[in-house]
């Protein structure tokens, strides 16, 4: 009994003890919220919806006394609801609670605003991003189905087309039209849209970012410097000049501070800028220009390139245009993850020659496993075969440029000249044009042909040998001749890009991949990692070893369909593919296989496989990896010279695990000869 009455006091004392600290509580709260509607924010909001509720019109505004003298009487209530006990319990807060408070609620309204900014801006910029065309820039009352009428001859045999040409004569002389009987024109420009979208630098933000980059470096303690910026069409370089005696790889070391400093999605630091002495710092622009391809081509870089085989690639940081010369090159290799940009880059790398060359000059190879993505230039008059969508005939398109560059050779040799461009500008012969070695009369001039494979990783993991071992013969040899290849690929892989073709292909161009050993693979350096996409690319030119980040060209699908319209207009696209059976039929003589006859095997070859019967009746064994091994022969070989001896009759067919059967006892027999 002692006990319980022990227990049941026990809980009493602390029930009280709980609940006196729960009016505690309470009583500090209402003290605390009393402070809060007596402070100066509070009646600061008072004021302001006082003026706003104050009538316009009666020209009797209120002063501040008056404005003053209400929010002091609204706020006596407010005071006195508190009651005395309450304003005598406040002393005991501390005045820095509410300062604590309102510091916190305008910092996370602060950090809701910038997020609110941020996302606002990357909308704009993707919204900027889009391959929209301006109408305004479009080309003048110029719409395809007028050119289809124009220059389609079964289409303007019908009354429809007549009628329509006659309403559209005035549309008809905007453009230069060709006519059929003339010599082949040129596309004109008319026909692609004009006109940079060009957001123009901001001396705000540039500065602003700057300082930011200042006071990183120096949160670090690292001395140095920043300098001045150069904005380019998607990035900004920022010039960080380091003190003597502070190591260049200290700024690298901090480039995810320096990202998050700048709120950028990615940075890419130059330690340091080949060439110069201070270290570049590549910041994103928040708003990146649009470098347009017919901008591009009436430019005066463009229009003032005297190279053989021009090429677009895009504009650098300085702002210039930049050109390669496919014949310097030789070969190009184009490589990113995909929607990096490289199916533009290829297409305007595609109109680029076709306002360069007739078909008379250049003429083009396509190859499209995906069948969609370079469809639309089926009807192009510089096409040697339709365009290859079947993976075996890329063996075939490879084997007949082989065979179309040896026989180039021996002409430049029998003409005397060392390359393609001395050979079309050599004089005219004088008197009977001279023949090569097949009789048939040597051209005064030679095309350019260049290969453009738009994936090669699906053509590699179906014909990886045949495929690698012709473009390392084309790409080594072909330079002299004018037969250039541009390869692309979304899987820069050392499965893909082996060692063979990257010993090949000197000049690359690298898209935005996901890791620093995709970039390796195609550049043999980082940096590709840190690209931003839709465009943006490191391209290394085939004689300096310094990359250069450049901004590709845009060009879209309609302005495509007027080019390539215009230019099947002039001429006859390829319809078949009569022109790789002679490769199929016809093995050149590198190619054609060691044992080549009935039997697999010629007469001079004939020794080997008198070798191998000698083996097996000599040491009573027949096997493939025995031949192999005593022969010094690759496996391929050795099980070819099994296959024969047993068509021959020489050993017995393989049974299982159990080795063949020897089926002759001595050469004569094998053979058929007494005096052997």
């Amino acid at each position: 009994m002692q006990d319980m009455a022990a227990a049941d006091g026990l809980v009493k004392i602390l029930s009280k003890i709980a609940w006196g600290e729960i009016r505690r509580v309470g009583r500090i709260f209402r003290i605390v919220v009393a402070r809060a509607f007596r402070g100066p924010l509070w009646q600061s909001a008072r004021s302001a919806r006082n003026n706003a509720a104050l009538p316009a019109s009666t020209g009797n505004a209120a002063t501040e006394e008056d404005v003053s003298a209400t929010v002091a009487q609204d706020g006596a209530p407010a005071a006195d609801q508190g009651g005395t006990g309450d304003a005598d319990k406040a002393k005991d807060v501390s005045p820095n609670l509410l300062e604590k408070w309102q510091r916190r609620f305008y910092a996370k309204q602060g950090a809701r605003e910038q997020r609110r900014r941020k996302l606002w801006r990357e909308k704009e910029q993707d919204e900027r991003l889009q391959p929209v065309i301006d109408p305004e820039r479009q080309p003048k009352k110029t719409q395809p189905e007028q050119l289809e009428f124009e220059f389609s001859a079964a289409a303007a045999d019908t009354p429809d087309a007549s009628e329509a040409a006659q309403a559209n004569d005035a549309t008809a002389a905007d453009l230069p039209a060709p006519v059929l009987q003339q010599p082949y024109q040129l596309p004109p420009l008319e026909l692609l849209v004009c006109g940079d979208d060009v957001v123009g630098s901001d001396d705000d933000e540039i500065s602003a970012t700057r300082q930011q980059i200042q006071d990183t470096l120096d949160s670090f303690s690292i001395d140095a410097d920043v300098g001045s910026a150069i904005r380019g069409p998607r990035v900004t370089l920022y010039q960080v000049h380091v003190a003597r005696g502070v190591r260049v790889s200290a700024v690298s070391a901090i480039a995810n501070n320096l990202a998050m400093a700048v709120s950028a999605p990615s940075l890419r630091i130059l330690a340091p800028v080949p060439g110069e002495d201070y270290v570049g710092v590549e910041v994103p622009n928040r708003q990146a220009d649009i470098v347009r391809g017919g901008t591009f081509l009436a430019g005066d870089s463009w229009q003032s390139f005297q190279g053989q085989l021009p090429i677009i690639m895009g504009r650098n940081i300085q702002g210039a245009d930049v050109v390669l010369d496919l014949a310097r090159a030789p070969h190009l290799l184009v490589a990113g993850a995909t929607g990096s940009g490289k199916s533009v880059c290829l297409n305007s790398i595609i109109l680029s020659l076709l306002y360069r060359f007739s078909p008379d000059e250049l003429r083009l190879m396509l190859v499209d496993p995906k069948v969609v993505e370079m469809s639309v230039y089926r009807g192009l008059p510089h096409l040697l075969v339709p365009v290859i969508t079947d993976v075996q005939l890329v063996v075939l398109a490879l084997r007949w440029l082989t065979q179309e560059m040896e026989r180039r050779y021996r002409v430049l040799a029998k003409v005397g000249v060392r390359n393609l461009e001395t050979f079309n500008r050599r004089p005219p012969p004088s008197g009977e044009p001279p023949v090569d070695e097949e009789g048939n009369p040597i051209p005064a001039k030679m095309p350019y042909i260049v290969l453009i494979i738009d994936e090669l990783a699906d053509i590699m993991l179906t014909c990886r040998t045949e495929v690698e071992t012709g473009l390392a013969r084309i790409a080594q040899m072909s330079r002299a001749v004018g037969i250039h290849v541009i390869v692309a690929t979304q899987r820069p892989s050392v499965n893909i890009i082996t060692g063979v073709i990257k010993a090949n292909f000197p000049t690359r161009i690298a898209f935005q991949v996901s890791s620093q050993v995709d970039s390796r693979t195609i550049i043999d350096g980082k940096g590709a990692e840190s690209l931003l996409g839709a465009g943006d690319m490191l391209f290394k030119p085939p004689t300096a070893s310094r990359l250069q980040r450049l901004q590709g060209t845009m060009v879209t699908d309609a302005e495509i369909e007027r080019v390539v319209r215009y230019c099947s207009a002039q001429g006859d696209a390829a319809q078949d593919f009569e022109l790789l059976k002679t490769a199929a039929d016809a093995v050149s003589p590198t190619e054609a296989d060691e044992f080549e006859d009935d039997d697999g095997f010629d007469n001079g070859n004939d020794s080997l496989l008198r070798a191998a019967m000698e083996i097996i009746i000599r040491d009573q064994k027949a096997s493939i990896s025995y031949i192999q091994r005593r022969l010094r022969i690759g496996y391929n070989k050795a099980a070819t010279l099994m296959e024969l001896l047993e068509k021959r009759g020489v050993v017995g067919p393989q049974v299982g695990t159990l080795p063949r059967e020897i089926l002759v006892d001595s050469m004569e027999s094998a053979v058929g000869d007494e005096d052997y």
